[in-house]
């Protein structure tokens, strides 16, 4: 770091659609701009995020089945170097035996979905030995856990800082649990993205405090103004068409999605409107919603649209943004829709909602559909801040202060490093 510029490494799974993935890569780029070198680690290359790999980040990535072409394609005409690291079976049987005795506190690391830890930790050990990196940053549990372990591989040779998204009490599976609390508290630092969250790692993780850093996620609020300005040709965010009630999120229990179609049932009685719902979800399970939206007289007003990487140009011609999640973390979906001088509605979900709204927006209880239709109603009849107190709020989580926290932690933990 002589020269002032940092090598960060950050660790994914793949690119699915997420707000973790989206985030983290805001935060490369981000980097990127100011000078420093970034590379993205990742075993699958596979996802839905495209245009959101910052040009001039560097990706490593597993030769193994499972490529997406052509997403590998469409990165390879930007800016964005692809290279391919082969991962040995030998050597990663060989990581189960080491990371079985090293680790011992964790028994279910013998569990389906934390298999995948032991030949992503050998990957990534193999990358921090060939291209030594001065910090290496993951997000996501699984990711988390690969970080923490491959480090351990390498005699601890990169500080880790490992980012929590969710409320860990109530997103993280039992396994999952069991492995963090062994793992998590060896990282040089746990980052959360809400006070909330960073709660949630104390108490559910037993990470001391001073290990513990809230940063809130980096939110582009110009850049997200300009992709908003996109055009919409579906005829509901039409001129003149009544006001659309915007979800976006993936298929979870989280979500809660049901909830929110019986709210907009009993809204839509008050107030013309419609609702769609903006996210990956399966043809069954959006049967499912159709089917209660038909139970509640409104199955003409509820549309879907498919992940889109651009779903600001929805959420400023809509009335206002609905979130019905059951727990969060910091909802990224908020912020966005802020900086566009949307409303927002959202379920007073621990954690985040109410971190980032308070005044500026309306918190009806988790699970409450006639709360939920009231703050819809009167969100759409007019009570709701001025789109420029929307977006100056949204300004407090700019991606600039982001950056800012987030190099002075990479920068202290380097040059304390080793000592």
């Amino acid at each position: 770091m002589t020269d002032g510029r940092l090598h960060v490494g950050f660790v994914l799974s793949s690119l699915s659609g997420g707000g973790a993935e989206r985030s983290t890569l805001r935060l490369a780029q981000s980097l990127i701009a100011r000078g420093h070198r970034t590379d993205l680690v990742i075993p699958r290359f596979a996802g839905d995020y495209r245009a959101a790999i910052p040009g001039g980040m560097r990706v490593r990535r597993a030769r193994i089945p499972g490529t997406d072409r052509q997403l590998l394609q469409a990165v390879q005409r930007s800016e964005v170097q692809v290279e391919a690291m082969t991962v040995n079976p030998f050597g990663a049987a060989r990581t189960w035996l080491v990371l079985s005795r090293k680790y011992p506190g964790i028994p279910v690391i013998r569990g389906s979905g934390l298999r995948s830890i032991y030949p992503y930790a050998h990957f990534l050990s193999r990358y921090i030995r060939e291209v030594r990196p001065q910090v290496l940053v993951s997000a996501l549990p699984g990711p988390n856990a690969v970080a923490v372990c491959a480090a351990g591989l390498t005699e601890r040779a990169v500080p880790v800082v490992v980012t929590v998204w969710n409320n860990v009490a109530a997103d993280y599976a039992p396994e999952w649990l069991a492995a963090s609390r062994t793992l998590y508290p060896l990282a040089d630092a746990v980052v959360a993205v809400s006070r909330g969250v960073a709660e949630s790692v104390r108490r559910s993780l037993g990470v001391d405090a001073e290990r513990v850093r809230t940063i809130h996620s980096p939110i582009p609020a110009s850049g997200i103004r300009r992709l908003a300005r996109a055009e919409v040709t579906h005829p509901w965010f039409a001129d003149g068409a009544p006001p659309v009630v915007l979800c976006v999120g993936r298929e979870a229990p989280q979500k809660d999605h049901p909830t929110l179609v019986e709210a907009f049932g009993l809204a839509r009685r008050e107030v013309d409107s419609r609702l769609v719902i903006l996210g990956k979800l399966s043809a069954p399970y959006r049967a499912r919603l159709k089917s209660l939206a038909q139970s509640h007289g409104v199955e003409g007003d509820l549309g879907f649209v498919d992940f889109d990487e651009n779903p600001y140009r929805y959420m400023r011609r809509a009335g206002l943004l609905a979130l019905s999640s059951r727990w969060e973390g910091l909802p990224g979906v908020i912020l966005e829709a802020l900086a566009c001088g949307t409303p927002v509605v959202s379920t007073d979900a621990p954690y985040g909602p109410r971190e980032i709204l308070g005044r500026w927006g309306n918190l009806p209880p988790v699970g409450d559909a006639p709360a939920l239709a009231r703050a819809l109603v009167a969100t759409l009849r007019g009570a709701r801040p001025t789109e420029e107190a929307l977006r100056a709020r949204a300004a407090d989580f700019s991606e600039e202060k982001a950056a800012d926290a987030y190099l002075a932690l990479f920068e202290k933990l380097v040059r304390g490093h080793g000592r």
